[in-house]
């Protein structure tokens, strides 16, 4: 789930045991998440203060924190997901959240991980706190046309970090009229160092086994993109500038990421067999906001050969496993993660310059 470098490598080493169970694999060792209930607005919130950090829409997105009965998983990651036919959340993804400090030396050396840091908080546990005081949200009405937009926002609160000094939050929120989609707006405190950038990465490609990048006029397909890659760790290239991204919409940037198999829970994977997928196929995709488009925007994925923590081959070979976006740090920036069951040449509105049918590789 992490970054390849030889400082990471070694860290992750360390936490390895302990982050073993990321993922799918944590579902295996934490209760699954209990139907819950929708309000006839078809919000999902916690009703007291004691029910599971769990929101979202019963047409489209939810997320959530670590709590009792909550999404399952390691601490540090906002939780991604959408509620089955069943009524029961799925998770699909987990976003971390890795602020950058300015300063001298290599990114890497500045950088922070909000799942792998140790908390000062909750003594030997490993990542940070996330929290909220808004365990409800907050629920707007916005005058629009044909009629009302509802938006719901969380305040996420995460512990400081010690390993570069920032201190920051996120504010999440999604709207009655966009149902599919997460915006986070990330800030800082007033005693964090400075930032750089404030990325937030979806770190769980591997689970659905995302092997297709959408590009402009293009797709870029993970097992030629790291074709010969022999190793278990992660691999990783250059980065697609924003001239290389899609244009959707009023101007807004654009990358989807989807699986090659046309039914990705069809697939059992039999060595890991809390790898298995079981959800429907899902369009995962970064949307930045015409106006928080950064002169540095670009889109930053790596691949794994094997599932995380093992040397169990991923079927049908390598995926990419962290899919981001980066760019220059302003305050109250806005990154939107999207998940929709819609294939990418069928959104609405069009997506202008995607690749020819013949570019999407089985």
């Amino acid at each position: 789930m992490r970054r390849s470098s030889l400082t990471l490598t070694l860290a992750l080493g360390l936490v390895a045991a302990a982050v073993a169970a990321t993922g799918a694999a944590a579902a295996q060792t934490q209760p699954a998440a209990s139907a819950p209930v929708v309000d006839a607005d078809g919000w999902l919130r916690p009703k007291t203060a004691g029910d599971a950090l769990i929101w979202g829409r019963r047409d489209g997105v939810i997320f959530g924190l670590p709590s009792t009965g909550g999404l399952p998983g390691p601490r540090g990651l906002i939780r991604v997901g959408i509620l089955g036919k069943d009524g029961k959340p799925e998770l699909i993804n987990f976003i971390a959240i890795e602020p950058i400090a300015k300063g001298a030396g290599t990114r890497q050396s500045r950088i922070a991980f909000s799942e792998l840091e140790m908390s000062v908080l909750d003594a030997r546990q490993r990542g940070k706190r996330l929290s909220t005081t808004q365990w409800a949200g907050e629920l707007t009405t916005l005058p629009a046309k044909p009629a009302p937009v509802q938006r719901l926002s969380v305040r996420i609160d995460v512990e400081p970090f010690t390993a570069n000094g920032t201190h920051v939050f996120v504010i999440a929120s999604m709207s009655s009229d966009r149902p599919r989609e997460l915006a986070l707006s990330v800030r800082h405190e007033e005693d964090s160092a400075p930032i750089e950038e404030l990325t937030l990465t979806a770190t769980m490609g591997n689970y659905e086994r995302l092997r297709h990048l959408w590009l402009r006029d293009r797709i870029v397909d993970s097992r030629d993109l790291y074709s010969g890659y022999t190793g278990d760790g992660f691999i990783d290239l250059d980065n697609y500038p924003r001239d290389e991204m899609l244009t959707w919409g009023d101007g807004d940037a654009l990358v989807l990421a989807t699986a090659n198999e046309d039914d990705p829970s069809s697939v059992a994977v039999a060595a890991k067999a809390h790898w298995t997928y079981k959800s429907i196929k899902l369009t995962q995709y970064w949307r930045v906001p015409a106006w928080h488009i950064q002169p540095d925007l670009r889109v930053k994925v790596n691949g794994r050969r094997v599932y995380w923590a093992s040397t169990d081959p991923i079927p049908g070979g390598l995926a990419f496993e962290n899919f981001e976006v980066r760019q220059r740090y302003v305050p109250d920036q806005v990154f939107i993660f999207g998940l929709t069951p819609t294939p990418p040449r069928e959104l609405t509105p069009a997506v202008p310059r995607l690749a020819p049918r013949t570019a999407e590789r089985k």
